[in-house]
């Protein structure tokens, strides 16, 4: 089995929950690095974690939707849009029967339209029955809850030549743009020569305006293994993107977001992390960008990307980046700088087994998902020595 394979298995095997529970609820040090080769940190003891709801069947996605402010969504690997209410699980959504759920496809990802409240309009990737990538639009029912079972259209059809380095993510931009993260199509380092292919989707972050008749999905990021996760400020305009690595690095790449340039380019397959693979060429229609932050698979298998901070209950995080790993349920932080990088890469004490998205809720307050089947909120640190769940 390849590593990539690894995020969103289902049956984790007993030494990978033994990882993700090392060191829960102590101070430790970690070997996190910035590319300047800053020094480590303590781990942050900002926020502890706690289960709110479970029995979900591989989620893939937690957040809020717009006009919906009691309530949380999920995506469940299978092909489920699932309204999360107290605990109360409804069914929104459910499009399992033209869902290929594996290790790596299944329903990946989703995008409330900002205007959700009003207009009812919904975005879903997912991996067809041949495995192979669809986006489609679909509307909801006048009570916002729940959704047609048909698509309004289809807004692009990706070939997958591999099972795995699917991507995932879906956002909305400031520019209004719906935003799809794509992996390289899958194999080791890129065999089909995808990231840095300009003309392919593959190995990419892509938008498109999807209030066009025909939308036309351009490259906004090229260079890319497997970008799970991404998340898009809105008060910078810049991506902060997470790529799943190869044999030993994952990295955080943050990238500002210029319309009117090339598109930027992260370097994969030509570059893991900042370590240039000499046999593999770089386009050089596009600036380089390197990695923000990184860790090695000593720490972990598949970089799970989150949000920056915007909330209010943990004021020490605000503008902060939080992201994660899948295989060790480490959670971490940075600080972004004002030139565009990142410092202060701070671990946190509190730990998600299986870990497989980081959102918000309507308040911006951090929920998380785990292929556990369990939903996860961030909370005060508790006054008693804590233990976070397994």
């Amino acid at each position: 089995m390849r590593r990539s394979e690894r995020l969103l298995l289902t049956p984790v095997l007993g030494v990978l929950a033994a990882v993700a529970l090392a060191g829960c609820g102590r101070t430790q040090l970690v070997t996190s690095t910035l590319p300047d080769g800053a020094p480590t940190v303590q781990s942050a003891h900002h926020f502890d974690v706690v289960r709110i709801t479970s029995g979900l069947d591989r989620p893939t996605y937690v957040g809020a939707a717009p006009g919906d402010p009691h309530a949380l969504w999920a995506l469940e690997q299978p092909g489920r849009v699932v309204r999360l209410e107290g605990d109360e699980h409804v069914v929104a959504l459910d499009i399992s029967d033209h869902v290929s759920a594996g290790t790596e496809t299944g329903l990946l990802g989703v995008a409330f339209h900002p205007g959700f409240a009003t207009n009812g309009r919904l975005f879903l990737h997912w991996s067809d029955l041949a495995g192979d990538t669809r986006v489609a639009e679909f509307a909801a029912h006048p009570d916002r809850r729940s959704f047609r079972p048909s698509p309004v259209r289809e807004l692009l059809f990706v070939d997958q030549p591999e099972a795995n380095h699917n991507g995932g993510q879906l956002a909305f931009g400031p520019d209004g743009r719906l935003h799809l993260g794509l992996g390289d199509g899958g194999g080791a380092f890129d065999p089909n020569r995808t990231a840095q292919d300009a003309a392919q989707h593959l190995g990419k972050i892509l938008a498109a305006d999807v209030d066009a008749e025909v939308p036309i999905w351009e490259p906004v990021v090229v260079g890319l293994r497997n970008p799970w996760r991404f998340w898009i400020d809105p008060a910078l305009e810049e991506l902060w993107v997470a790529d799943v690595g190869q044999d030993q690095v994952e990295e955080v790449n943050r990238v500002r977001l210029e319309p009117d340039e090339p598109p930027k380019n992260l370097g994969w397959s030509a570059y893991e992390g900042t370590t240039r693979i000499t046999d593999q060429e770089l386009d050089p229609g596009g600036e380089l960008v390197h990695p923000v932050a990184t860790y090695g698979h000593d720490e972990g298998c598949a970089i799970i990307g989150g949000v920056v901070y915007g909330g209010t209950q943990f004021p020490e995080l605000v503008r902060r980046y939080i992201y994660g790993d899948f295989c060790a349920g480490t959670l971490w932080s940075l600080r972004g700088t004002p030139d565009g990088g990142g410092t202060d890469v701070r671990p946190e004490v509190a730990k998600v087994p299986q870990l497989t998205h980081i959102g918000e809720d309507a308040d911006g307050e951090l929920v998380f998902a785990s292929a556990n089947g369990s939903i996860y909120r961030a909370v005060p640190v508790a006054a008693e020595p804590h233990r976070s769940p397994g």
